[in-house]
């Protein structure tokens, strides 16, 4: 358990500045790091992507918050953005976690690569953008179909949704720290409708092992959260001060090594 401990410690200090940094939950990293620890501590190989996901959504609550309540301060909530985005993300979260949670394994892994890949490519094309490119508006209808289907990606990923709600709000003519923001904000409310989804799904299941809630493994949670908490404000700052290319090319690095990670494996 100690060992187990002391690397959740080292990958939320990871996770947590990533978070703050790119406005991400830090799933992308959590999810495929948990699915190698948690053999370890006794979750059976058909529950390993249920339990990743949902501890992972669980992580997300308090890093998320870390990170949204430092963006708040400095004035990277777009407030008007997101209040229809966050309840639409919420709602298709809740309902898709059930579904999400009961697939075979290998099903939700291959998901989850896909939909890495899939930022990846998606953060290196927008890197150099078109200027004769349209922006289009940010409307009611347009947050409610972008939340739906955010909210189905996320939750077959385990993530706090930055991957898709960032270049969903840039497209949108808002600024690169602004969306980063406004995304760990509504990432924060995503990943506890995320949490209670697995939770409630993975409830009364005599196959997980002790300290479990649901398809939520505490000590997981704990371990990571303890520094995800701190470096995610660390991240938050660094995204004030980091010119919107860089910002760009370091989020597309990240997950272009995430997806060749997954394919690897």
């Amino acid at each position: 358990m100690l060992t187990f401990l002391i690397l959740c410690l080292l990958v939320g200090a990871v996770v947590g500045f990533l978070a703050g940094l790119f406005g991400i939950g830090g799933g992308l990293v959590i999810v495929p790091t948990l699915v190698y620890l948690l053999p370890i501590m006794g979750v059976p190989e058909p529950l390993l992507m249920s339990t990743a996901l949902g501890t992972s959504f669980a992580t997300i609550v308090i890093t998320g918050f870390s990170s949204a309540q430092r963006h708040h301060k400095l004035g990277n909530v777009v407030w008007k953005a997101v209040k229809i985005l966050a309840p639409s993300i919420m709602v298709s979260v809740f309902i898709c976690g059930f579904f999400i949670g009961k697939l075979d394994r290998d099903i939700s892994s291959k998901l989850f690569a896909c939909l890495v890949v899939y930022l990846a490519v998606k953060m290196v094309l927008s890197i150099k953008p078109k200027s004769h490119k349209k922006i289009k508006p940010l409307t009611t209808l347009s947050s409610i179909i972008g939340g739906i289907l955010i909210g189905i990606a996320s939750s077959a990923a385990g993530i706090g949704g930055g991957g898709f709600i960032v270049p969903f709000l840039t497209s949108r003519g808002i600024d690169m720290k602004k969306a980063i923001g406004s995304s760990a904000f509504c990432g924060m409310l995503l990943g506890t409708s995320g949490m209670f989804s697995f939770m409630l799904g993975g409830l009364g299941n005599p196959s997980m092992p002790e300290y479990s809630l649901g398809y939520i493994y505490l000590p997981a949670v704990v371990g990571i959260t303890t520094t995800s908490f701190f470096t995610s404000k660390l991240g938050a700052n660094a995204t004030a001060k980091l010119p919107v290319t860089t910002l760009k090319k370091g989020f597309a690095v990240l997950l272009i090594a995430i997806a060749i990670n997954m394919f690897l494996k």
